[in-house]
């Protein structure tokens, strides 16, 4: 078997498990994934290459977009873990 197969086989397995133990809690966990497109929202999503200098550059998140999904986000009752995503059309003041 080939190594592609071989990781694709072990992320799939992961995700089932994942998956099987979020629907065992109560209250039950809810999985999401943004959109690419879907505009920034700092309730449900965190930007993956924010730092330090992003508060000296004052990059506005708000105008950004989803490029895609880096990790998932999870909703446990009323609580939010955020999404990681990566962000696109960011632009510096």
């Amino acid at each position: 078997m080939g190594t592609f197969y071989e990781c694709f086989v072990a992320m799939a397995s992961s995700v089932w498990t994942l998956n099987k133990l979020a629907l065992s809690f109560d209250p039950v966990v809810e999985i999401f994934q943004v959109e690419s497109g879907v505009e920034f929202s700092v309730v449900f999503m965190e930007d993956v290459l924010r730092r330090k200098e992003d508060k000296k550059l004052r990059v506005n998140h708000a105008r950004g977009k989803v490029g895609f999904t880096v990790v998932l986000g999870f909703k446990v009752g009323c609580t939010v873990i955020q999404s990681q995503v990566y962000l696109t059309g960011l632009k510096c003041k």
